[in-house]
């Protein structure tokens, strides 16, 4: 074989392996290497979050170190997140903030998840009932400055019927 078929053969093989390296690389690691990135990315996402989680709960344990001692925050604290479940309080606020909001109730549901370690226990209230969307309005400002902690879980309007779903706490 002469050198110059010999080169020319070589060149080609090398051709050969440099598209077949980028065809390699173009469907097989390039999609692991973007996969990879991505994961990074919602790693570096959750490490953030936890940090700030974190953050979040030393300053509350702070607070409440500096002011264990204050009978007026704890009472306001209790009357925010009750030492226990207290659902005949909590049905009494739901059933006045309903009335003065000028909704008729329907049906009221509940149920109880108890605290488990350091979580709350939750209650979560189903409630339904009719009246004007004004009325609803004023219902969910109501509910929002109340002094217990309650979150607005879902609503379903229905025309002048709503159901709503209201996630309360109790330490």
């Amino acid at each position: 074989m002469k050198p110059s078929s010999k080169r020319s053969l070589s060149l080609l093989a090398s051709a050969v392996l440099l598209i077949g390296a980028l065809v390699f690389y173009a469907n097989f690691i390039k999609s692991e290497y973007d996969d990879v990135q991505r994961l990074r990315g919602n790693l570096e996402a959750k490490k953030e979050l936890f940090e700030k989680q974190r953050d979040i709960i030393e300053r509350v344990k702070m607070l409440l170190e500096t002011y264990k001692g204050s009978t007026r925050l704890q009472e306001t604290i209790s009357l925010a997140l009750p030492a226990y479940e207290d659902t005949a309080s909590l049905f009494q606020q739901v059933f006045a903030i309903t009335q003065s909001s000028g909704l008729r109730m329907q049906s009221f549901n509940l149920s109880k998840t108890p605290p488990r370690g350091d979580k709350l226990g939750l209650i979560k209230l189903n409630l339904t009932f009719r009246g004007s969307y004004s009325a609803l309005k004023s219902l969910t400002q109501s509910l929002e400055t109340n002094i217990r902690v309650m979150d607005i879980s879902s609503l379903d309007i229905r025309g002048d019927l709503y159901n709503l779903s209201i996630d309360t706490y109790y330490q």
